[in-house]
């Protein structure tokens, strides 16, 4: 696949997100006092992972398959009750830092979808910007079980 320079700035703009989104839910899985959003962050690294790995496929010239198998959603159940304590609050910081960086991230694709000529790239790059609004939506979940939105 011949891509356009803007299109190579792009996918390396792109990989450079996911690289920090990896690092941020590692950093902040082993940071979180609750299991359950300790493993959220670690689903949603390897998510983030898979995204990267597609879009190093797509740097290569292979556009992977779009899956459209939609997963539920976790459900979550109140750790924190709705006085505030040291560790809610920590966790909370956590929350409203990668779900500030979803929104970005979720704000990138939809933008870099439009600049790709190539038809099955824009529509996979459609298919990460649900997923990291459906991120959005599972962060925005656990903080709403637990009074932090």
């Amino acid at each position: 696949m011949d891509f356009t320079e803007k299109e190579r700035t792009w996918l390396e703009e792109l990989k450079s997100h996911e690289k920090l989104c990896i690092e941020k839910y590692k950093r902040h899985s082993e940071s979180a006092h609750d299991e359950q959003l300790k493993n959220l962050f670690e689903d949603l690294k390897n998510a983030e992972t898979e995204h990267l790995n597609s879009l190093e496929q797509i740097g290569m010239g292979t556009v992977p398959p779009v899956n459209c198998e939609e997963k539920p959603l976790p459900s979550f159940t109140a750790k924190y009750k709705a006085m505030l304590c040291p560790e809610k609050t920590a966790d909370m910081y956590l929350c409203t830092d990668v779900l500030s960086g979803e929104k970005q991230v979720s704000h990138l694709y939809d933008t870099a979808a439009f600049e790709f000529r190539d038809q099955n790239v824009r529509t996979f790059l459609n298919h990460i910007q649900k997923e990291e609004q459906t991120h959005g939506k599972m962060i925005y979940d656990y903080m709403s079980a637990n009074g932090m939105y």
